[in-house]
């Protein structure tokens, strides 16, 4: 008997099938990204941070460049494994908080700048 509440993942024309969902099935382990995600975009966003995309798969939350300072001023006490790399033209800057990654890009700047 199908679940009423269920509605099955169709791709359509607009989408391809490499861009259908990875995970379809709910497993403990997606759970509890979910909430360590969850939890923590509620804290940003309480504390006025824009928060851009979130990804529980990989436990990343991407929040807008004008809201590191905030980000910053905030929660800078609870930061840990703060890192950053370069690729092109942008900066992907990462601190651990709450046991999710809080990144947010910058450009990259020029020496001579």
């Amino acid at each position: 008997m199908a679940n009423p509440n269920v509605v099955p993942i169709k791709p359509s024309v607009a989408i391809s099938q490499h861009a259908m969902p990875v995970c379809t099935v709910l497993t403990e382990q997606l759970a509890d990204s979910l909430k360590k995600v969850n939890d923590m975009t509620r804290r940003l966003r309480a504390a006025g941070i824009r928060v851009e995309t979130a990804s529980p798969l990989d436990l990343t939350i991407f929040i807008a460049t004008d809201s590191a300072q905030l980000l910053a001023d905030t929660f800078k006490k609870e930061w840990r494994g703060v890192s950053w790399t370069t690729c092109g033209t942008h900066t992907k800057n990462m601190v651990r908080l709450g046991g999710v990654c809080v990144a947010w890009l910058t450009p990259v700047k020029e020496q001579n700048q």
